[in-house]
């Protein structure tokens, strides 16, 4: 749980939840948000939700699951660490490793709906967030303690990183920082639209503002983009409608040289997924219906 200093303190400097934006791999905001934040033109704030409550008071659980797997000794940080070289370069480690200087602890509590990332191991924008945290402290080896939620697993990832690694990200959270004190703003993208609301919150009724060319094709553009997209829509339900029914409770799809292209299993959740073998799918995949060839289904 952060202090209201460690609070205020992200909003003047970069912090662990910041390296995955920097590094283009975030899922929850882009480098124009980020931008607005640091120079005070939009607020950070995040109303805390059920699922952020109850991920704060699981922590404890998966401290101490780590702790029994492990027999590591861990200590927690209750204060915002600095970069030696660079100040506005700071960090809340969840925990580091008593008697071992090159190893921190991150503990996260995942919920179902979010477990999904971690099928290949530890998500790119966690990658991003200890890094972060290694370029802080200069400890290289990192453990993941996750606490999987939704049917009580626990699990360690472990992670360590070379010097060049964290170079490459000194490098970029510089030049970020660097055109954040020039007022060098970021273009906006498709992730843009809260802060930009937040920006300009009202309207005023005696304001009219006459587009120029490139906004009239922008205009035009999002028109056609949305007429395209409702088109593309229609056509993925139909064709994978099409193949639930071909599949039927067959949980495996194979072409005619026996290869794997889409399975149809049981998740987690209870419900059935796909899953598509992209790399066998051909370039020309999505075509209207009626260029379908037939297959024949194979039982196990």
């Amino acid at each position: 749980m952060l202090t209201n200093q460690m609070k205020a303190n992200r909003r003047i400097a970069l912090m662990g939840s910041h390296a995955a934006i920097i590094e283009g791999v975030s899922r929850w905001g882009d480098a124009h948000w980020l931008f607005n934040v640091l120079r005070g033109n939009v607020s950070d704030n995040i109303k805390e939700t059920i699922p952020m409550m109850l991920g704060n008071q699981n922590e404890e659980v998966a401290r101490k699951l780590y702790t029994e797997a492990t027999g590591n000794k861990i200590r927690q940080i209750r204060r915002t660490l600095w970069h030696k070289n660079h100040r506005f370069i700071g960090g809340h480690p969840d925990r580091i490793v008593v008697g071992d200087k090159n190893r921190g602890i991150e503990i996260k509590c995942v919920f179902q709906r979010a477990e999904r990332d971690w099928d290949d191991g530890v998500p790119e924008y966690y990658i991003s967030q200890v890094k972060h945290y290694a370029l802080v402290t200069g400890r290289l080896k990192w453990d993941f303690s996750v606490l999987f939620m939704a049917h009580g697993r626990h699990k360690i990832f472990e992670l360590e990183f070379t010097k060049k690694d964290l170079d490459d990200l000194c490098r970029k959270e510089v030049a970020f920082w660097n055109n954040v004190q020039a007022g060098r703003e970021p273009d906006v993208t498709d992730r843009s639209a809260p802060t930009l609301k937040d920006m300009w919150k009202t309207t005023d009724p005696e304001m009219i503002k006459v587009a120029d060319e490139q906004i009239v094709n922008r205009v035009k553009s999002r028109q056609s983009c949305k007429e395209m997209h409702e088109g593309v829509k229609a056509q993925l339900d139909l064709h994978e409608n099409k193949i639930r029914q071909f599949m039927e409770d067959a949980e495996t799809l194979i072409d005619s040289n026996g290869d794997t292209i889409a399975t149809y299993r049981m998740s987690k959740s209870g419900s059935r997924r796909f899953n598509f073998n992209l790399k066998k799918e051909k370039k020309d995949a999505c075509q209207p219906e009626g260029k379908i060839g037939v297959g024949e289904a194979v039982h196990t």
